[in-house]
């Protein structure tokens, strides 16, 4: 259970749990800014609609071009979510490069390059969606609904993870604070090392003969440059 304390004159002073009015401020909250629940994303869609006749809550695209299907409990059962989740990322799985343009063209106010570089200061890859997370964002589970959620992400593969919510109260002001059940990054690292092929010991570099270095002077006197900004270097 998640505390908050303010820090008085005579020692700390604990802040009052209480429930915010409605949930869809958090979606505006998240939708606004993912960070304020750990994720490093570009929302590219709301209430998406799906084949199936459902609407997904949000979804991110990742730095890397992966989506992240992101969906609020509401009022549901948290197993309720956790298998809408699931249907909704079947789904996602399935999204060609092409389809994910589409989607970002529908949603987004500007071009998808410009608000992908805009936000990672990079250019968007050309192959999208390679593999998708799911991220559930409620403000409690109970122990069987946590139980499963770390089932499908340890022994399952699957990049899933719930990101819980607190809200408080103390002298007038309202607080939220957020905490993942399980680590983000290791949930999404053996994610990929579950769909990644095994490395074939060989390892390849793009070399660029140009104006400020040359392919001859690499091979003459045995070295590889690389660098001329974020874009290449990253």
């Amino acid at each position: 259970m998640t505390k908050l304390f303010r820090v008085g004159s005579d020692g700390l002073v604990a802040a009052r749990p209480t429930r915010l009015a409605t949930e869809s401020q958090l979606e505006d909250w998240i939708f606004a800014d993912a960070s304020i629940i750990g994720l490093d994303v570009l929302i590219v869609g709301r209430q998406v609609i799906t084949d199936h006749g459902g609407r997904i809550d949000l979804l991110a695209i990742e730095r890397s071009g992966n989506l992240a299907v992101i969906e609020l409990k509401r009022d549901r059962t948290p197993r309720e979510v956790i298998a809408q989740a699931l249907d909704y990322a079947s789904w996602v799985a399935k999204l060609t490069t092409v389809e994910v343009h589409r989607i970002a063209r529908q949603h987004l106010a500007e071009k998808f390059e410009t608000a992908f570089r805009t936000r990672f200061d990079e250019s968007l890859p050309e192959s999208l969606n390679e593999t998708h997370s799911i991220v559930i964002v409620a403000s409690e589970f109970d122990a069987s609904s946590r139980r499963i959620v770390e089932y499908l992400a340890e022994q399952g593969g699957i990049a899933i993870n719930t990101a819980f919510f607190a809200a408080f109260e103390d002298a007038g002001h309202t607080y939220v604070a957020t905490d993942w059940l399980l680590d983000q990054e290791a949930v999404i690292e053996r994610s990929v090392d579950r769909s990644r092929a095994p490395w074939s010991g060989l390892w390849y570099a793009n070399i660029d003969d140009g104006r400020s270095r040359a392919w001859e002077d690499m091979r003459r006197y045995g070295f590889v440059a690389a660098g001329g900004g974020r874009g290449f270097s990253g």
